[in-house]
């Protein structure tokens, strides 16, 4: 199964670049971070061409990596700058792919594709989980067992949350008053799903983000917007019925998907709130709490369905479509027909 190669995508997080080496698989090819001396974050292929070691085990030494088998070093082009054997001479073929990275909105983004189409421009706009006056943002980093496709579905079909997560919800009866609305909408390569619920029962995350007393009905909003190939943004929050967003909290999400392997994603998420700002104790709440609905609800029944899914594709199976399934479908055919028009140039290698 092909990846979308000419695309940015998270790597990490920038307060965890160093000195030190981080060794992570991005689209099944071994990746090495570091920081140079000047602070500049460098991204090369993380096998060593001599014996294949990896390179995240080494250590940096005059801003480049050095290999911990034989000592060959690596610059941030990926070239050997430094042979220690026999005469110094660096053999042509000494060298690993250069990956362009960028560090913006406190996350780092890599470009595992073609390094002169590389435009910053497109990295997707996600500033609302930066550091910033006047919001609080956590952030993780989780392991997957599962194609980064399902992750993306299960994240687009808002319409899960009810019966998997009832915590953010909500299990009370429906008032009479309440209302359900939906909308799917597409700009160029970029797909909303625009959930907003009317009049329904205070969830109970809501009710311990609320300032005062909460109420025990009100508005609710989930806006997800994707951005190829697995960025994902949710604008969330509650607020009194019928009354202005700003007056209840809010706790956009970022969903940041990197394909590890064909079978394993990187799931990097960040969420920043607007309320209760200065509260470890929420922070220590919120991060088990997104955790263990991830890892004991979502991964749970994510895995379970590709176990079953095998190594089909999900539209070779002929799945049964519900109307909550729309945008998660729109992406994959947003996907499919960009990864399509990459092959066909041959700028990558599939």
């Amino acid at each position: 199964m092909a990846f979308l190669r000419n695309a940015w995508y998270c790597a990490g997080w920038t307060d965890e670049l160093s000195d030190k080496p981080i060794g992570r698989t991005f689209l099944g090819e071994p990746v090495v971070m570091y920081r140079k001396e000047d602070g500049a974050a460098v991204a090369i292929g993380g096998r060593c061409p001599h014996r294949f070691a990896p390179l995240a085990m080494g250590k940096v030494k005059d801003g480049c990596i050095e290999c911990p088998y034989h000592g060959l070093r690596f610059d941030q082009t990926g070239a050997c700058s430094h042979n220690p054997h026999g005469d110094g001479a660096i053999p042509k073929a000494a060298r690993v792919p250069a990956y362009p990275m960028v560090e913006r909105y406190d996350v780092l983004w890599i470009w595992m594709g073609e390094s002169s189409l590389a435009n910053p421009d497109a990295i997707p706009d996600v500033h609302e989980i930066a550091s910033q006056d006047g919001w609080r943002v956590i952030r993780g980093h989780l392991p997957v067992r599962a194609h980064y496709e399902l992750i993306t579905d299960n994240l687009m079909d808002l319409s899960h949350v009810p019966y998997l997560h009832p915590f953010l919800t909500g299990s009370g009866p429906l008032p009479p008053d309440f209302q359900e609305i939906r909308e799917l909408k597409q700009d160029g390569n970029t797909v909303y799903s625009m959930h907003t619920n009317k009049n329904m029962p205070m969830s109970p995350l809501f009710q311990m983000l609320w300032n005062g007393e909460a109420p025990s009905v009100a508005d609710m909003r989930a806006h997800m917007r994707w951005d190829a190939p697995s960025n994902l943004m949710l604008d969330v929050g509650m607020y009194p019925s019928n009354g202005p967003v700003s007056a209840g909290p809010s706790i956009p999400t970022a969903h940041l998907l990197t394909p590890e392997t064909e079978n394993s994603t990187h799931y990097f998420w960040a969420q920043a709130r607007d309320t209760k700002r200065d509260s470890a104790e929420l922070d220590a709440i919120l991060k088990a709490g997104i955790s263990d609905v991830f890892q004991n609800e979502d991964e749970k029944m994510i895995v379970a369905c590709a176990e079953l899914m095998g190594t089909n594709d999900l539209f070779s199976l002929k799945p049964v479509l519900l109307p909550g399934d729309g945008p998660a479908i729109r992406t994959r055919r947003v996907l499919s027909a960009m990864i399509d028009k990459e092959q066909a140039a041959g700028s990558v290698a599939a």
